[in-house]
C-alpha cells in the first residue's frame, strides 16, 4: 500500500507540473501565511503554488506525504532548469 501511495503522489505531483502547476506543500504554525505571501509574487520563474495543510503538529504520513510531493517538484523544476 505505501509503494502505491507514494507511486500516486509522484503521478500527481508530475500531472501537475505538467500543466503548469507546480506545487510545494508547508505545514506549520502560519505556514498559511508564508504560503499566501509566496503565492502573491508573480515574478517567481518556477510558478510553483504554495499549499498550506495540516497544523502545528502533522502525523508522520501526512509529512512524509508532502516530501514526496515537495522533491518531485523540485526535481522536476531542476532537471528543467538544467536542460536550458
Amino acid at each position: 500500500m505505501k509503494i502505491a501511495t507514494e507511486k500516486r503522489l509522484i503521478e500527481i505531483a508530475t500531472r501537475l507540473y505538467q500543466e503548469g502547476t507546480p506545487v510545494y506543500l508547508t505545514m506549520g504554525m502560519d505556514s498559511n501565511l508564508n504560503a499566501q505571501v509566496k503565492n502573491e509574487n508573480l515574478e517567481d520563474d518556477n510558478h510553483i503554488v504554495y499549499i498550506s495543510f495540516g497544523d502545528c503538529l502533522n502525523p508522520k504520513y501526512l509529512i512524509d506525504a508532502a516530501e514526496i510531493v515537495n522533491n518531485r517538484t523540485l526535481s522536476l523544476i531542476n532537471q528543467s532548469a538544467s536542460k536550458n
